[in-house]
């Protein structure tokens, strides 16, 4: 990993706008995310916060303003190029193969750390074989940490949500990434579920990287975050820890009580 200083290693959004033919959606948003923090996005339906996680992972691209993650320009990259920069993400909707076993399915994390090619690698091929051995004891690591070793070689398709997502989000952390941004990751999940994606968030969390939540859940946020941003109409309204957003009237206002589908 580089030696550049802790300031410039903060994934930062500067004047970003975007626009959906005469829609508005982002209104000059700067927004930064430093490593060794865990900072939530939220915002009441319409106010921006999904539009500018997709500007941060490459599905959108903003009309002006500019990404940056250790000073390199992000804008303009595909989701792919945004990887080789140590971006990864997470689904609202978990986006796994139900046939493949759980470590088979974390092992598809790291497709782009990987030499042989994808035949090679994931076939029993002899010039994939070490390459195979080393990524299934990278997804086991990354399942040990999230507490699910035990499913490694359970079927996708067998597992409830709780898992599931817990399954996903091994796969986002196993090429030990330096960016990760999370869309709902309680999207469906009960309350014990929920208990164990906190535990799970908490574990991941170390100096060097930067995690980014999106989420309407305001208990797993409050929870979780050391600082959260809160957009409403496309600008940010507040920033702070989850006590100054607890107490700010405009956030109260806005968007804390309404439902934030």
């Amino acid at each position: 990993m580089s030696d550049i200083a802790g300031a410039t290693r903060a994934l930062r959004a500067e004047r970003v706008s975007l626009a959906f033919g005469a829609l508005q959606v982002l209104f000059g948003v700067d927004v930064e995310f430093p490593p060794g923090r865990i900072t939530g996005l939220i915002g009441p339906n319409g106010a921006g916060k999904s539009s500018l996680f997709n500007c941060l992972t490459g599905l959108y691209r903003p009309q002006t303003g500019k990404i940056t993650f250790g000073g390199a320009r992000l804008d303009g990259l595909p989701p792919a190029a945004r990887a080789g920069h140590g971006l990864a993400r997470s689904f609202q909707h978990v986006a796994l193969c139900s046939e493949m076993t759980v470590a088979e399915n974390v092992m598809f994390g790291l497709t782009r750390h990987g030499k042989a090619g994808w035949a090679s690698a994931f076939l029993p091929l002899p010039a994939g074989a070490r390459e195979r051995a080393d990524a299934r004891a990278r997804a086991i690591a990354a399942l040990e940490l999230l507490a699910i070793a035990a499913l490694a070689d359970k079927r996708v398709g067998e597992l409830p949500p709780g898992p599931l997502r817990l399954v996903e989000l091994a796969r986002a952390i196993v090429g030990e990434p330096r960016v990760l941004l999370l869309d709902e990751p309680a999207a469906g999940l009960n309350s014990l579920e929920t208990r164990d994606l906190l535990a799970a968030l908490r574990r991941i969390a170390r100096p060097e990287l930067v995690m980014v939540v999106v989420e309407h859940d305001m208990d797993l946020i409050m929870q979780l975050c050391d600082s959260i941003y809160v957009l409403n109409f496309g600008k940010v309204i507040a920033l702070g820890t989850p006590d100054e957003i607890r107490r700010d009237p405009e956030v109260a206002r806005v968007y804390l009580g309404a439902d934030d589908a």
